[in-house]
Formats: C-alpha cells, structure tokens, sequence
C-alpha cells in the first residue's frame, strides 16, 4: 500500500504505512528491514522536496548496510545522500559522498552507478567552472562507457572533451578528440551525432583559419544530411557554407565532385 501511494504522490499516507513498517521491524529486531524501509523514505522525502529528511533517512539506511556489508545498498544510499545534497546547495558535502560513492563502485565494478557519480560530479564542478576537474572527469566517463561497449556514451565524451578543450582555446586537442568521436559515430552510423561531430571539426578548422579544409568537413556533413533528408542541418550547413563564400551552385558543384569521388574510390 506504502509503495502506490508513493507511486501516486500521496506522501503523508505512504509515510504512515512506512513508519508502522518501521515499528514492525523493530519489535523483529531486523535491521536490514529496518534499512529498507529507511531508504524508501529517503526516496519519498526526496520527491516531496523534504531534501534534509531524505539525507536523514539515507545516513541511517547507509550506517546499517554498512554494518552488514551491504554495498549495493550503500551505493544506493550515497547517491541518494549526494543527490539531495545538490538540491540544497550543498556542494562540498555532496562531492565528498559522490567521491565515496565513486570509489565504492569502482571497487566492485559497478560501471552503471559509477556513471551515476560521475555525472553529478560533472554537473557540480561544472556549476563552480572547475574545467580542469571537469575535463578529467569527462575521461573517466569515457573510460567507463568503453568498458560498457557504450559508442554513443563514447562518443558524446569524446564531444565534451573536444568542447572544454576548445574552451581553453586548445584548438588542436580540441579537433583530436571531436575528430575521434566522429570517427566512431561514423562506424556506429549514427546519422545525428556524425553531422554534429563533422559541424564540430568544421567550426575548429575555420578557427585555424584552414577554410579550404572546412569547406571539405561542411561538403562532407551536407551530404550526409541530403541523403538521410536532415532538413534542420541541410539548411544551417548551408549557411555555413555561404560564410565561407560559397554560394548556392558553388555548393551543389562542390556536393557534386564529392560525391563523384565517393563513387570512384568505392
């Protein structure tokens, strides 16, 4: 009953019915029970915005599983401790359990709730423009989405990680690692992230003033977007191109011999 009314926002019943769980498992002295229904209320004064209740019943679910060597549940408990904590501006506190949390997934393997921790981590410094934590961050999110075999998590790290570069203005580093994640977006065929890695690598090269090779990247992603029929991307590749002083039948004449060499080297 506890858990539909939980399913349905009916908070003050939900509560009600946990804390007779709460009572039951005291008088069965059964402190894993007791935990459990400890981090459901956690869950519930989370939804409900009550964050420092939720943090309360959290820490008393996470001393127990402790005590028991719990480790899933401690995880469970110190994401949710992390979580509310960020809700309450409580930054320094919340990368301190995050970091626990981190380190308790790393040591068993737990690559899902890893990429968890570090997300909020990623989220936090990125909050107080810590870009050198963010940055390496980022490279241990990418480490983990290889160890899942995750290419679209691949991918979209190695974008992160071009665009923080190219925020520091380190434009050949920046190219290297948009250049990779297109590469495998490319082997993945993932029609998006492609035009969104080949925009990437077009906007470094007219950064380096290297229009020619731009003009290439910009012929190669509008032609990706013709073919899938992108018509959002067809439209602002377009515009770029014309920046770049082409005009119109310049364009198609250029879309032209691209495509005549994509046939001959076929």
């Amino acid at each position: 009953m506890a858990f539909l009314q939980l399913e349905t926002e009916q908070y003050t019943e939900s509560e009600k019915n946990l804390q007779i769980c709460v009572k039951h498992f005291k008088k069965q002295r059964d402190n894993l029970g007791k935990a459990a229904v400890h981090g459901i209320l956690g869950i519930l004064h989370f939804k409900s915005g009550a964050y420092q209740k939720s943090i309360d019943y959290y820490n008393t679910a996470y001393e127990i599983y402790k005590e028991f060597n719990q480790v899933q549940e401690q995880i469970t408990c110190l994401k949710g401790i992390g979580i509310n904590q960020i809700k309450l501006n409580l930054f320094d506190e919340a990368c301190d359990d995050l970091l626990e949390c981190s380190a308790l997934c790393s040591d068993n393997n737990d690559i899902y709730n890893l990429l968890d921790c570090l997300g909020n981590l990623i989220y936090i410094h990125e909050k107080q423009e810590n870009w050198d934590v963010v940055f390496e961050l980022y490279k241990k999110t990418l480490n983990a989405f290889k160890e899942l075999h995750d290419n679209r998590g691949t991918i979209v790290s190695y974008f992160n990680l071009g665009i923080l570069k190219k925020r520091g203005s380190d434009l050949n580093q920046a190219i290297r690692y948009f250049k990779k994640g297109t590469n495998i977006a490319i082997d993945s065929n993932y029609i998006e992230l492609i035009l969104k890695g080949l925009g990437y690598v077009g906007e470094i090269l007219v950064y380096q003033g290297k229009m020619n090779n731009a003009k290439e990247v910009y012929i190669k992603a509008l032609s990706t977007a013709e073919k899938f029929k992108v018509k959002n991307s067809i439209i602002q590749i377009k515009i770029l191109l014309k920046s770049l002083g082409l005009n119109e039948e310049e364009i198609e004449k250029e879309l032209r011999n691209y495509r005549n060499l994509r046939i001959k080297l076929q």
